[in-house]
């Protein structure tokens, strides 16, 4: 009998455990909401040993504590060879730092529902006779908070990773320190398509996109475009280039803005 479900139903903990009884040799793949961006990534076991995890960019052991914040998600256990250890810790520990991890999510998640919104500064913060201390990696999120960036952009460009990113913006937010604004498209996403579309087509993308715009009824000045807007762009785009760079790459580059503006609006 296959080994799958919904982590609503059977949690990560529960899976684990479970994996680990019946020493099973293989994969476990999960699919899961991250705030409001679907997300996936891999579990692997050999002899219900946790010897592995995948999960974006994070670190291995980093990947398998992150599964734990999930409230969420589709999950298959497949039985097959798995990829050399590169995770050394106890099903046990991992458990334990994971339920941790649980409860330390569900603080964050009131300040941090989600890695879309945007923050800035906030410009007299009132922080009484207290001494502002923080540490390097709060000082690395702080200096990247300018009322454009997205909590998701800031995780990307600092490297420390969504969870470590939210609890460092939840700890600022809680001290005063930054404030949470409305997202502004003209500011945090269509620039950022133009230099995504600059660095595959030189000069003649600012063409492209504002002919994208045009005729999907997108001003990029104003802050009124709807998702199903901006990815109708995205795709009236692709068909215009397609001649350009061929199929392949148009559609690669398209692919790029999509992953990026679902990465910026979300569920917005």
């Amino acid at each position: 009998m296959a080994l799958e479900g919904n982590l609503r139903d059977l949690s990560i903990s529960d899976l684990i455990q479970l994996v680990d009884l019946s020493k099973k040799t293989g994969a476990t793949h999960v699919q899961a909401l991250q705030g409001d961006e679907s997300v996936e990534g891999y579990l692997y076991f050999r002899d219900g040993r946790i010897t592995g995890a995948t999960l974006g960019n994070l670190e291995p052991l980093e990947a398998a504590l992150t599964f734990f914040t999930f409230h969420e998600g589709q999950f298959r256990f497949y039985e097959q060879a798995v990829p050399p250890p590169t995770i050394t810790s106890s099903n046990e520990m991992i458990i334990m730092e994971g339920i941790d991890r649980q409860d330390r999510w569900a603080e964050i998640e009131q300040f941090v529902p989600n890695t879309n919104i945007v923050l800035r500064l906030v410009q007299n913060p009132d922080t009484g006779s207290r001494d502002i201390n923080l540490a390097a990696d709060e000082w690395r999120v702080l200096t990247m908070i300018n009322g454009k960036n997205t909590v998701a952009l800031i995780a990307e460009r600092t490297g420390l990773g969504w969870f470590r990113s939210c609890e460092i913006v939840a700890n600022l937010l809680r001290n005063g320190l930054i404030e949470k604004k409305e997202l502004n498209l003209a500011e945090s996403l269509f620039p950022q398509f133009e230099e995504m579309a600059r660095g595959a087509l030189g000069n003649s993308a600012s063409v492209l996109l504002s002919e994208a715009y045009r005729r999907v009824g997108i001003e990029p000045t104003a802050n009124n475009a709807s998702n199903e807007q901006v990815h109708a762009a995205i795709s009236a785009f692709e068909e215009s280039i397609r001649l350009l760079v061929g199929r392949p790459n148009a559609t690669q580059l398209a692919d790029k803005l999509r992953e990026r503006a679902v990465r910026i609006l979300g569920s917005r």
